[in-house]
């Protein structure tokens, strides 16, 4: 794929602006993984260029690639030599010296992001046509088009393939939908620099017809370009030169993480499928491997768990059209991740946080009818990553409104688990700590602290017994004190003696006490044991799945027997559960389990660590767990 004629264009600079080394777009990337910025203004420039109803399919392929291959090398190494001198002592100068040095390199990563079932790159690259697909992706800076539909803008996007390149360089290969031939072209952002003769160029590259100066010219059906095969098909391919993440995301899982986080609706709802290959690996993201992909990244598996919710909270408005929240109630969770928003591109905006509710949840907005999207598409900064309402006339009423419906739907959902919340006086001198957090292990099976240890934190989370939660009548408001009543406390062989209200001698050495207790291990053989561990177990309403919060005090590993309790919490040891998967979460770590009938296989448990236990059942009736 040569021809003498073509090669990366440098205007001359006469009186314009000189360009430094640093790219003015990169302000609108500062703070963003590569991943992320990659995949979200890629996948939003394919999704908006799709072609009627075809599902939109993206390829992330990373390859190593001769150097030599790459169109118009020579003289592209050449100005990277000239700019790297030129740069020398001014700042972004090892961005250049790097451009330079990966271009002399013998192979290259390359990763080339391609796209199927969209229009391709339409139009002219004439300069008399400017805002046409072609000209407005190779070349275009701030050209978008003026239709709410739209998720992204060319002029922004097409700066993040030459930020994730080592050699700031990108190409292009197209075939428009209307047209049988495919177009080549090519962009290096530099910097300003002189030429053997001395003379100004500016730092923007083209690859062009270098005997046509009177317009710019692009090479068509170029064929192959190194290792990758032709583009035939409508639909436009991206190459990355010396990718910059090749080394620290060899297997392309980074890329596929940010996928899930930005598109997870789009996927789910079929307008998305991606596939990953490397020379290790391939996997893919569609409608059905998402369930199991998001178990890779705890973040996307909270809100796939909310996208599927089977009741979630409808509204109408006026200006915005239909309105859908979607809500996944979860007190494993580390912390809530509160509501992302999307509108029809269906990827992820802003975030909505209320940090009023009482509950860990992660919730997705939706706001995808055509008249809400435009509105919302103006609140957008060229980033899309949040909606400000300071953008438009009519922006903090609309944003105030979107807030209000998420508030109120989080508030009755709150209402659904929990029921109406009142206030207790004094409750939270009386209350352990987050259970759910690393130090769990202060309590004892039941919430009491042991051997002395306590905390002054009030808990923020809602606390049943080990089997399980009953239902609570309560009334909507009002306020009461409490007070504490203790039990005489005794090992069953002795007398008993009843100790101080707040539990054990009258010289407290910190809040909870000092009361100690005893206890012995099962008989299991390989077993961990309900004297080796502290638990809770319920069941999602959402999922019918069962979970448990498992904490053990030391190290420990082996099986796990889990047994039915029936009524009164009496153990139904005959009974089998309906166990058909599960996995076992510990922070980000997501490991599937295997079982015998009750029996969960070789569980590996941290001391002092707890794990999330999540269990798929064949039969959709509700359980109450406990530990053999």
């Amino acid at each position: 794929m040569t021809s003498p004629n073509f090669g990366f264009y440098f205007e001359t600079a006469g009186r314009g602006a000189s360009q430094g080394a640093i790219s003015p777009a990169e302000q609108f990337f500062e703070g963003s993984l590569a991943e992320s910025s990659l995949v979200r203004e890629t996948a939003q420039n394919s999704i908006d260029a799709r072609l009627g109803d075809e599902t939109v399919k993206m390829v992330f392929e990373l390859k190593a690639m001769e150097t030599a291959d790459v169109p118009g090398i020579e003289g592209l190494r050449a100005t990277l030599k000239q700019v790297a001198e030129e740069t020398r002592g001014a700042q972004g100068h090892a961005n250049m010296k790097l451009a330079y040095d990966t271009a002399m390199q013998e192979h290259i990563e390359v990763l080339r992001i391609s796209d199927y079932g969209t229009k391709g790159l339409t139009g002219s690259e004439s300069m008399d046509n400017p805002t046409s697909a072609l000209s407005a992706l190779t070349r275009g800076a701030g050209i978008s088009a003026d239709d709410g539909s739209r998720g992204g803008s060319f002029g922004i996007g097409s700066a993040v393939g030459p930020m994730a390149s080592n050699m700031s360089t990108v190409l292009y290969t197209s075939r428009p939908h209307n047209q049988p031939s495919v177009v080549f072209a090519g962009y290096s952002c530099l910097a300003s620099h002189r030429d053997g003769d001395g003379k100004w160029h500016v730092g923007d590259g083209f690859f062009t017809d270098l005997t046509c100066m009177e317009d710019f010219s692009y090479l068509r059906d170029p064929g192959a370009l190194g290792p990758f095969p032709e583009r035939t098909a409508p639909g436009t391919d991206v190459y990355i030169l010396g990718y910059r993440k090749a080394g620290a995301d060899p297997d392309l899982r980074h890329i596929k993480v940010a996928l899930m986080r930005n598109f997870l609706l789009a996927i789910d709802r079929g307008n998305l499928v991606v596939d990953g290959i490397t020379a290790d690996c391939t996997w893919t993201l569609d409608s059905n491997t998402l369930d199991t992909s998001v178990l890779e990244d705890s973040e996307a598996h909270a809100f796939y768990r909310a996208i599927k919710d089977e009741e979630p909270i409808v509204g109408a408005s006026d200006q915005l059209g239909s309105l859908s929240l979607y809500i996944n109630v979860d007190d494993s969770l580390d912390k809530s991740l509160h509501t992302i928003t999307v509108r029809k591109p269906l990827m992820k905006i802003d975030t909505f946080r209320h940090n009023s509710i009482p509950i860990k949840y992660a919730a997705v907005l939706e706001c995808s009818d055509d008249e809400g999207n435009k509105l919302l598409r103006a609140l957008e900064p060229p980033q899309h990553h949040r909606w400000d309402p300071e953008r438009a006339p009519h922006g903090k009423a609309i944003i105030k409104e979107l807030k209000n419906f998420v508030r109120e739907g989080l508030k009755s959902r709150v209402k659904q688990h929990f029921g109406d919340q009142i206030e207790v006086k004094g409750l939270a001198r009386y209350l352990p700590m987050e259970v759910f957090e690393d130090k769990s292990h202060l309590l004892g099976s039941t919430g009491t602290p042991i051997n002395g240890q306590g905390t002054k934190t009030e808990s923020s989370t809602i606390r049943g017994t080990d089997g399980g939660s009953e239902s609570v009548q309560v009334r909507s408001s009002g306020s009461f004190k409490v007070g504490v009543s203790t039990s005489a406390a005794g090992d069953g062989e002795t007398p008993a003696k009843k100790g101080k209200d707040a539990g054990g001698s009258s010289s407290r050495t910190n809040s909870g006490g000092d009361l100690e207790g005893t206890g012995s291990l099962g008989d299991g053989s390989g077993r961990i044991t309900a004297g080796d561990v502290r638990f809770r177990s319920w069941c999602e309403g959402g999922t019918g799945d069962l979970c448990l919060s498992i904490t053990a005090a030391e190290s420990i590993e082996g099986d796990l027997e889990l047994v039915p309790l029936g009524p009164g919490g009496s153990m139904e040891d005959g009974f089998v559960l309906p166990i058909k998967g599960g996995t076992v979460s510990t922070g980000s770590t997501h490991v599937a389990l295997k079982n015998k009938g009750n029996v969960l296989s070789n569980l590996k448990l941290e001391a002092g660590v707890t794990s999330h236990i999540r269990l798929k059942l064949s039969s959709p009736h509700r359980y109450r767990l406990g530990i053999k």
